[in-house]
């Protein structure tokens, strides 16, 4: 029997409902009226607010260093015991304070987060700690800091996770992801996909390919936004279009 694509869900919610929200997390929407000024895209929005939760994690693990510009081992267990709280606070709701924070329960969000992320050394917790004292600098902001090391990408997963509308959108992707190669429903799924983004995809699409598309555009459209922002050296938008 062929599924209707109006019955088409995302575990409780319609694709189309679901694609909208993708949409809005994608694209600026039209202003509602000519004078209205239109936000920054969303993009931009969501990274700002993930730089800023990118920064306060960086802060706990400057504050677990001091003065120091490398870790020791003591400051190492410190600051991935730090990191591993801030995850569960931000993925489970965790309540309890930063000395209750048992071991088990740090080895236990590290090993999420290494999964999450594809890096073995994040899971296994003696070895995330010697790749942060074996860092020629560890704390954030030095110039001899790795940003792309270990550490930093969980600082940077955690700033993500933090980031309720980043983690939406993570979820609605993997609700697509695994409907997408379903007999009948993914060709129906796909087709809505690709009209709701205006992508031509062809029948063997993959929803990671489908999906990374969308997303890279996104990112280009956000870059190309920034730069239709007014410049002191360019006449105000008001006067060019009167000119026009």
């Amino acid at each position: 029997m062929t599924t209707k694509t109006e019955d088409l869900k995302l575990n409780g919610i319609t694709v189309d409902e679901g694609l909208n929200e993708l949409l809005s997390a994608y694209r600026v929407q039209e202003a509602k009226s000519d004078t209205a000024v239109p936000a920054d895209h969303p993009v931009i929005v969501r990274q700002r607010r993930i730089s800023e939760n990118t920064q306060g994690l960086e802060g706990k693990v400057k504050g677990s260093l001091g003065n120091s510009i490398k870790a020791n081992e003591e400051q190492a267990d410190g600051i991935i015991k730090t990191l591993a709280y801030e995850l569960a606070k931000s993925e489970t709701g965790f309540k309890g304070e930063l000395k209750d924070f048992s071991d088990e329960q740090v080895r236990k969000y590290l090993t999420q987060a290494g999964s999450a992320l594809g890096n073995p050394t994040i899971g296994n917790k003696t070895e995330f700690k010697k790749s942060i004292i074996n860092l020629a600098a560890t704390k954030p902001g030095d110039p001899l800091y790795d940003s792309n090391s270990a550490l930093a990408q969980l600082i940077q997963y955690i700033a993500t996770q933090k980031d309720k509308e980043s983690t939406r959108i993570n979820y609605l992707n993997t609700l697509i992801a695994e409907k997408w190669t379903m007999p009948e429903y993914g060709i129906q799924l796909q087709e809505k996909v690709g009209k709701a983004f205006g992508l031509p995809l062809n029948k063997t699409a993959t929803a990671s390919e489908a999906l990374g598309d969308i997303n890279r555009k996104a990112q280009l459209e956000a870059q190309m936004y920034a730069t239709k922002t007014e410049k002191t050296y360019l006449a105000p938008k008001s006067q060019m279009d009167k000119a026009a």
